[in-house]
């Protein structure tokens, strides 16, 4: 082959190669991150959207656990409602028959020492005997759980302590079982904010300590059955809370604890 001809291969493979443009390795990225060309024409597909999805509810072995904000309650201190973030509240599947068997709520009853102390941990408070109860959220008596999600301390004292909710709880329970109130209402109404569910299926606010008639204690009355005892205690006076817990029997009603002991007399008014 002559000098010639050989030029003019050359010359030929070179023009081919201009016209063809540089080659791509399949899938690379170019320097600067850009994307080289792709040979399909396909137009990439755009990022897929993100959903946050709030549960209202989620359901564990313990029961069914409500997920709420905490409430704004006017005149409430925050000691007397839960922090919701803690204690969601948590319900057991019962039906509502099987709630309004007398001496369920004490049948169910399973909190442990171990369980109490940890509640108090979580909230950051000391346990220092009959400052606080270790209450439930939804209540027993409406199907509530003991897991720890519905158990907050909540103090004895103050006129939203643990003796008024009592009262909101006997309530909520009686127009549960006289077919006036569904259950899963009650536990709704209970969990979400029980001093509104108190305001509306009891009434007016308790009133402060001192004052006021025997007959206006919000959170009851309390008395021991033990022999020797004679004195029924208003709610709000804080002598009950000294009575051992192994005889205490609380009363919605002074009319209740009067019938119950008829022989006794009532400490002070309320």
């Amino acid at each position: 082959m002559s000098r010639g001809h050989v030029v003019v291969g050359l010359l030929v493979v070179a023009a081919v190669a201009a016209a063809c443009g540089p080659a791509t390795t399949p899938g690379a990225h170019s320097v600067g991150g850009a994307h080289p060309s792709r040979s399909n024409g396909a137009t990439p597909l755009p990022a897929r959207p993100v959903h946050h999805r709030i549960v209202h509810h989620r359901t564990t072995h313990h029961g069914t656990v409500r997920s709420t904000t905490n409430p704004s309650v006017a005149g409430v201190p925050a000691v007397d409602v839960p922090d919701h973030r803690l204690t969601p509240g948590v319900s057991l599947p019962v039906s509502t028959a099987r709630v309004c068997v007398p001496g369920y709520a004490s049948s169910v009853r399973d909190v442990s020492d171990s369980e109490k102390r940890a509640v108090y941990a979580r909230y950051g408070i000391p346990w220092v005997p009959y400052q606080h109860e270790v209450d439930h959220l939804i209540s027993l008596e409406l199907g509530g759980s003991n897991d720890i999600h519905n158990l907050w301390p909540e103090p004895y004292a103050g006129r939203w302590g643990a003796r008024t909710k009592d009262a909101v709880e006997n309530r909520l329970h009686d127009l549960v079982c006289a077919g006036r109130l569904s259950l899963a209402s009650a536990q709704r109404q209970e969990a979400a904010n029980w001093v509104a569910a108190y305001r509306r299926y009891v009434g007016a606010p308790p009133s402060g300590q001192g004052g006021g008639s025997a007959t206006s204690s919000s959170g009851g009355y309390y008395a021991s059955s033990y022999s020797t005892a004679s004195t029924i205690y208003c709610a709000d006076d804080p002598t009950w809370r000294d009575l051992s817990k192994t005889y205490l029997v609380h009363f919605d009603t002074l009319a209740q604890a009067s019938a119950r002991f008829p022989s006794y007399h009532l400490h002070q008014p309320c």
